[in-house]
């Protein structure tokens, strides 16, 4: 008897000492998994009269709360300010956070600032606007070929063989901005011959997308389309156009879902809009950031979709959602 004792004992303090461990361990990995962490996000803008960067701002904030981050998001006012958002991101990477996201103004100019965080030892996420880099861990966009291709194949619709086409985009060297031309132009060419007859940058401002509209069917006399490549210039021109009493006979393709833009649609000012899915991006930047901290790849290229919008389909249940985000105010 006393030699079973002598075996038993030993045997349950060892079992409990095995099971306290066990214990120990699994409250560490837990604690681990709650930790918060720090996010800086450096914004293309922080203007918050842009409506698809305030849709943007609430997918970051709702993935934030769901992934125990505190995040900083930070940016020039002016999607222009490219200088102005380098110096933010240097800043950025001198405060140490344990991830960064970015949306680059410029393919090339952010790239010394990337490459300055990543020998901090800090993952990067970039998100809509990429750099020219390997270092990011993930790219959380549109596929911005495709959808200008999208918009493209449907200008080429609405007009004739040999239709000259002016193109008004938002900031020279963004990657929105020479993907979606990139695109366009390809379907252009492919889609009905139709004549580019050249590109027009608004450095992201809607007084100069309108000036620019105005003078092209003013001047240009033969100008039968404009496709404008994001927000900005989208609005600017539609208001061009509605001045100037041309909705319908002057062809309007865009880019975004910005209420005014909805308005154009459905005035018959704007023919079609390649829609992004925003709060999807800025979520699931966040939760890419949230991966890379932990210690879980995330995925090199996460495509967050885009959708053509017309008159036909504006009011569709599935589009619904994606067209009337929470974003309360309206503007004219």
């Amino acid at each position: 008897m006393k030699r079973i004792s002598h075996l038993v004992v030993p045997a349950l303090l060892f079992g409990i000492l095995a099971f306290g461990s066990a214990i120990i361990i699994l409250s560490v990995d837990s604690l681990k998994q709650v930790r918060r962490i720090n996010v800086t996000a450096v914004m293309k803008t922080i203007d918050r009269d842009m409506e698809f960067w305030e849709v943007v701002r609430a997918g970051m904030e709702a993935a934030a709360k769901e992934f125990d981050v505190d995040l900083k998001i930070v940016g020039p006012v002016a999607e222009s300010d490219v200088s102005g958002q380098i110096e933010i991101m240097e800043q950025a990477v001198k405060s140490k956070p344990d991830a960064i996201i970015l949306s680059s103004t410029d393919v090339t100019l952010l790239v010394p600032s990337v490459e300055r965080g990543h020998r901090e030892g800090i993952p990067i996420v970039t998100i809509d606007s990429g750099v020219d880099s390997k270092i990011p861990l993930s790219f959380v966009a549109t596929n911005n070929v495709e959808a200008g291709e999208k918009a493209g194949r449907t200008m080429a619709m609405l007009l004739p063989p040999g239709a000259a086409v002016a193109i008004i985009s938002h900031v020279k060297g963004a990657t929105t901005a020479i993907e979606r031309e990139e695109g366009a132009r390809k379907a252009l060419a492919e889609n009905g011959n139709v004549k580019v007859i050249g590109t027009w940058f608004t450095n992201n401002y809607v007084e100069n997308a309108y000036i620019i509209a105005r003078q092209l069917v003013e001047t240009e006399t033969g100008t039968a389309g404009i496709l404008a490549l994001n927000e900005v210039s989208t609005v600017g021109a539609g208001r061009a156009l509605r001045d100037l009493s041309l909705g319908g006979k002057v062809r309007l393709v865009g880019f975004d879902s910005s209420l005014f833009e909805i308005k154009l649609i459905e005035e018959g000012i704007l023919d079609a809009t390649v829609i992004q899915q925003p709060f999807n991006m800025g979520y699931r930047s966040v939760r890419a950031a949230r991966d890379a901290v932990d210690g879980r790849k995330p995925e090199t290229f996460i495509d967050t979709g885009s959708i053509l919008i017309t008159a036909e389909n504006l009011y569709t249940p599935e589009n619904q959602k994606i067209l009337f985000p929470f974003v309360d105010r309206i503007r004219d």
